[in-house]
């Protein structure tokens, strides 16, 4: 009989539908999901077009064996994935889906080995390289332990014994392997933190620390441990304390140094590879400091002064700095302030201009331990710093300047707008408790000045924002509304936007349709009510990738039709078909693009096919001379680029080449480049560039040019060093661009960059850091940009704003389009629209050097046209007075040198590598969407706006480099994290709902688009994609960063590789003596023995700490066992030296609780 594991009410609601299929007579579970709203009574009317429908198989364990989703296929087909167990019960291999035709409303489990065999001979197509294994596979040694020993991939050439498998070995160290480095504390009450010492111990003994070693695709099958390979030690804790890699068989290590509590402490990078003196220390190394209660104080990242963390008794951070002032006419430093509601939820974020060092922090922190009230309130009308606000303001410090303020609950807050009855005939929420409904953010052009911009978002009666209003700083707004249907995907939006309030409405309406499957069909724009214009019509492939899509006109006589190819593992290879500019009857095309991973064709010498998703080739071709042109690239041990070689017409031309050398951690050496030309024979070297750097340290000196060709690097200086920074890690001199000074604000972004002849540009930003305006002064002439929600002025007038496919350009008065290519990274290849004449027209071509440097000396830009200045990675080109630096959100990038401005926020996060450095120094393969994060050109933006992650695919290089980054200075981050997420959730009202737009149409251009078909097919750029990231990242998320960062902060939680061990808070004394009675303990399981055991030899270590009275002593500290707490008794803190054998309190949650209540550090 069947046996039918589902939810009774789902059974009930869907008894009607469930009658008309047919299933086997296996336990399963059939979920149905509705996209349109029904009485219970009418289920049965739906049809397969109107309902979701799943399948789940399981057998007499419980353990899945076969998915079937029901009609998802591109052509309506269901997608079959089988799975497999062996004899063990584990599932060696994962089998991709396969889409079944004609299943109807046969919804039976297939055969698993039928199942099986349908997935082979469908991969087996040329289509998708006739692969023999559609499955990721692994080797596990025989051992209860199940270790893994290979992971291949599907593909051919990953198949399991082809040699391109990611490959593991385990062992322990040996003697003299690994240093032994030590973080020595002691307590000083004057500053109420543990202080720091370094010790260089020696080396660890013998078979101390686990060793595993992992090797990427690339390396031969029968690799060496110093070519290829990532060795990561850990001792007994888990805590990893070396990660070395090799290139060219010398090591590039990096060491995490704990202090007795298993606080990461120090963290040694890999140019740090001699004697550790205080110069390193300060240079190079990361150092961190805690207070009594384990949290981070005080910290101090590479080229940056000491930074300083104070919390309130819930252990929220609510002051950090140094931060420098906010204001246009403040150079003052001070710190960054953050308030809370008794949610959790940031309510205030300011600056205060107060001294910042470390013993304003203590100060600052007894006044919170002090403090009898810790969160803020709504009241009904109150005033901060001239500030019209709704909270009270009663919680230390009382004096600052407010920067952002974020509302939830109602509508009752200043200049909030009234809450419609309806949003496009969508009831609006009227209870919306618990939700953000809108923001102020100062924009802070003088300390004096009270200039903001305020947002509202109201809710349909489904708790989805469907209203986002925003008012900016010069009395303008923009206004975004958004149709959704059942299931929230957008219908429409309508955005309504004024400059000023004297300015005339541009009125923007985009729309968009759907597949039965969910995925984007069609997206239209029209602006003023005038003629719609296609930005997308989408097809897509069996299996639900995008194949194509039209652009431009409309969907009888598009501009262009672009294909799009991959390969098995889901990567993107092809826009278009390299081979010729015309297929079939499509309208011929004016880029095409093509990236070869494991093949080659260009026959360079020293190019490779590559296995570990680093790019071997790119090749183009344009409409603008139809030449093909192709890079072949070379890379080091440690994927980082060497060189980018040049080909034309089948020959290695050299052209364009560029050659990268790098220190231990990544800073550029040498960077030489030819270019200005584009000749069959013949190149012009236009950089040959050295690079000093000052001592012990990743900032830059100088650069010296031999070639003394202006071109690419210019070399104005030729005496001194070049550079200059501040006590941020900030660079505020440039010689060889004439830049004398450069200022910052509170987010360490550029306010004024001024040059020797007198000129300057000026950059305003709003609180939270986004651009809202640029001044350029050059010989007294004042140029003036706006940035106001995407939409960007010149002078007064409407210059241009995005769309999905590129922009809407204002020319002498006239709106038009102008559609873009772009490349696997986001860079704009290609611009074209109709002219004057209706003719299709290339306006613009971009071709670049794999670091951002545009080419020169062919099919550049087009007199007459409009200049557009973003460009590489869809940057905006900030080429005023030579400055020639790309705005990334975040920090400004220098494409001649490839380095950025300033210091990676979250440099932490990437300690063996310089935080200066661009892209992990693989710009070919990775992007920096903003300036913060590093992700993989394909797979990042496609997980990224669709949330559709190959499993597959994150087990090549990016999981490489998933390791080089895991957490160390977790808690470090988790504050970044916690500070981000109130400036996130004070800021993102004003996007929130327009994201949300954006979110749905673009989450439907479903699986392998490779980022680019995602970014260039979903609502516009300016109402979409930017504002997933700006809006509901923001205020959704912002809000919810802070809690899981708050959590991880009080759990001492890391992200997946951390290797932070289990943090408490537990007491100082008594803990040895607990321990052995836990070891003497007949009750005690023999798991705890042995992690008995583990602490006992810990503990005999040479870590030392001081204690109070000054002197060295052994530690005794232990952690608590897994999944336990050893609470000290009620009342008794631990500090006090009380035992933990009396504790009543069990749990973790209680012990804190007790700290919170308590005071107890």
């Amino acid at each position: 009989m069947k046996k039918y594991i589902s939810i009774i009410a789902l059974l009930l609601l869907f008894g009607s539908v469930l009658q008309a299929q047919t299933f086997s007579d296996d336990n399963f579970i059939y979920t149905v999901s509705p996209k349109k709203a029904v009485q219970s009574g009418q289920l049965n009317t739906l049809t397969k077009d109107e309902i979701n429908q799943n399948v789940g198989y399981f057998d007499g364990l419980g353990r899945p064996v076969q998915t079937i989703s029901v009609g998802q296929g591109g052509n309506g087909a269901h997608i079959v994935t089988p799975k497999q167990y062996d004899t063990y019960g584990r599932e060696i291999k994962e089998y991709l889906p396969y889409p079944v035709s004609g299943g109807g409303t046969n919804y039976s489990r297939i055969d698993p080995l039928s199942a099986v065999n349908a997935a082979i001979s469908f991969y087996g197509s040329e289509k998708y390289e006739n692969t023999s294994n559609p499955y990721s596979e692994k080797l596990l040694e025989p051992a209860p332990v199940n270790r893994v020993l290979k992971q291949a991939a599907p593909g051919n050439p990953w198949a399991m014994n082809s040699g391109h498998e990611i490959k593991f070995d385990y062992k322990v160290n040996d003697a003299n392997e690994v240093k032994l480095f030590n973080a020595n504390t002691r307590w000083d009450a004057g500053t109420g933190l543990f202080e720091i010492s370094f010790e260089d111990a020696g080396f660890y003994d013998a078979n101390e620390l686990y060793k595993t070693i992992t090797y990427d695709e690339n390396t031969a099958a029968t690799p060496s441990e110093t070519a290829g390979s990532t060795v990561e030690f850990k001792d007994k804790q888990g805590q990893v304390v070396l990660k070395r890699t090799y290139q060219a068989g010398t090591k590039h290590d990096t060491y995490y140094v704990y202090d007795g509590y298993g606080n990461l402490t120090y963290v040694i990078p890999p140019k740090a590879d001699g004697a550790i003196n205080n110069d390193v220390l300060n240079g190079l190394c990361y150092q961190y400091k805690y207070d009594s209660r384990n949290r981070l104080a005080e910290k101090k990242l590479p080229g940056k002064q000491w930074e300083f963390i104070v919390y309130d008794k819930l252990d929220r951070p609510v002051a950090t700095g140094p931060a420098l002032s906010p204001f246009q006419d403040d150079t003052a430093v001070g710190w960054l302030i953050t308030k809370y509601d008794v949610y959790n939820r940031p309510v205030y974020t300011g600056w205060q201009n107060q001294t910042a060092n470390s013993s304003s922090r203590k100060a600052l922190q007894d006044a919170q331990n002090l403090a009898t009230n810790v969160s803020e309130s709504k009241q009904t009308s109150g005033t901060i710093d001239g500030v019209a606000v709704t909270y009270t303001n009663s919680i230390t410090p009382t004096n600052f300047k407010l920067l952002t303020v974020s509302y939830y609950d109602d509508y009752s807050f200043p200049n909030a707008r009234v809450l419609p009855t309806s949003v496009e005939g969508q009831p609006t929420l009227t209870n919306v408790k618990m939700m953000t409904t809108g923001s102020w953010t100062r924009v802070p052009t003088t300390a004096l000045a009270m200039a903001g911009e305020t947002n509202t978002i109201f809710y349909d009666d489904k708790s989805r924002p469907v209203r986002s209003y925003t008012q900016n700083y010069l009395g303008g707004y923009t206004t975004t509304d958004s149709k959704l249907d059942f299931t929230g995907k957008t219908l429409y939006t309508i955005t309504k936007h004024k400059r000023t309030t004297g300015d005339t409405e541009l009125i923007i309406r985009e729309d968009f349709t759907y597949s039965p499957q969910d995925r984007l069909l069609t997206h239209t724009h029209q602006i003023n009510g005038g003629a719609v214009q296609l930005m997308a019509e989408n097809t897509y492939d069996e299996m639900g990738q995008l194949t194509s899509k039209r652009v431009g006109g409309n969907t009888g006589n598009p501009l262009q039709k672009v294909d799009f190819s991959y390969n098995i593992r889901g990567w993107l290879s092809g826009i278009n078909n390299t081979a010729s500019l015309q297929q079939n009857t499509d309208p011929l095309d004016l880029f095409t693009f093509k990236i070869n991973y494991n093949t080659i064709q260009t026959g360079i010498t020293g190019v490779k096919p590559l296995y570990n998703g680093n790019i071997a080739e790119t090749y183009w071709r344009t409409g603008a001379d139809n030449m093909l042109r192709a890079y072949g690239y070379k890379y080091d041990n440690l994927n980082r680029l060497n060189e980018a070689i040049y080909h034309k017409n089948e020959l290695t031309t050299n052209a364009y080449d560029e050659n990268i050398l790098y220190d231990k951690n990544g800073n550029i050496l040498s960077l030489n480049r030819n270019g200005d030309i584009d000749p069959q024979a013949g190149v012009i070297k236009i950089d040959d560039l050295v690079y000093t750097y000052l001592a012990n340290s990743n900032q830059l000196a100088g650069v010296l040019d031999t070639t003394n060709n202006s071109s690419g690097f210019s070399d104005a200086n030729k005496t001194g060093d070049d550079y200059s920074y501040d006590e941020n890690g900030n660079l505020i001199e440039d010689k060889n661009k004439s830049i004398t000074a450069i200022t910052y604000n509170h987010l360490n972004l550029p306010k004024k960059i001024i040059f020797g002849t007198g000129n300057r540009i000026e950059y305003l930003y709003s609180g939270n850091g986004e651009k809202v305006e640029k001044i350029v002064t050059e010989n007294n002439t004042v140029t003036n940009t706006n940035y106001l929600q995407s939409f960007q002025y010149k002078d007064n007038v409407l210059e241009f704003f995005p769309t999905a496919e590129g922009y809407v350009q204002n020319e002498n008065g006239v709106l038009g389009y102008v559609f873009q290519y772009k490349d696997h990274l986001g860079n704009v290849r290609v611009s074209y629209k109709r002219n004057a004449q209706n003719v299709l027209e290339i306006v613009e071509e971009n071709n670049y050097y794999a670091f951002g440097l545009l080419h020169k000396g062919y099919n550049h830009y087009v007199p007459g046209t409009i200049k557009n200045l973003y460009k590489y990675n869809g940057k905006e080109l900030q080429d005023e007075l030579g400055l020639n630096a790309y705005d990334y959100g975040a920090r400004f990038y220098d494409p001649a040198t490839g380095r950025w401005y300033t210091v990676d926020a979250m440099a932490e996060k990437y300690s063996d590598m310089s935080p200066y450095n661009y892209a992990l120094n693989n710009p070919v393969m990775f992007i920096d969407p903003d300036g913060n994060e590093v992700e993989m050109c394909c797979e990042g933006l496609k997980g990224f706006l669709v949330g559709i992650v190959d499993n597959i695919a994150s087990m090549n290089i990016r999981s490489k480099y998933e390791g080089q980054d895991f957490e160390n200075g977790v808690r470090a981050a988790d504050i970044v994290s916690a500070i981000g997420g109130a400036y996130l959730a004070a800021k993102g009202g004003g996007d929130i709902a327009a994201g949300v737009a954006g979110l749905e149409a673009s989450a439907t251009v479903t699986a392998a688009s490779g980022g680019l078909a995602v970014e260039a097919t979903g609502p516009s750029a300016a109402l979409s994609g930017a504002l997933i990231g700006v809006g509901t990242l923001e205020v959704y998320t912002g809000t919810n960063i802070f809690s899981n960062a708050m959590n991880n902060l009080k759990e001492g939680n890391s992200t997946e590789n951390s290797n932070s061990t289990e943090k408490s808070n537990g007491g100082r004394s008594g803990k040895q003596k607990r321990l052995e009675e836990l070891g003497n303990d007949s009750k005690t399981s023999s798991a705890d023995r042995g992690w008995i055991k583990q602490e006992k030899n810990s503990i005999a270590r040479k870590s030392t700490r001081e204690s109070k009275d000054g002197t060295l002593k052994p530690q005794k500290n232990i952690r608590n066992p897994p999944g336990k707490d050893l609470a000290h008794p009620y009342k008794k803190p631990a500090r006090e030296g009380n035992s933990y054998k009396d504790a009543k309190l069990k749990n973790t949650a209680d012990h804190r609780t007790e700290h919170k209540i308590h005071g107890y550090k």
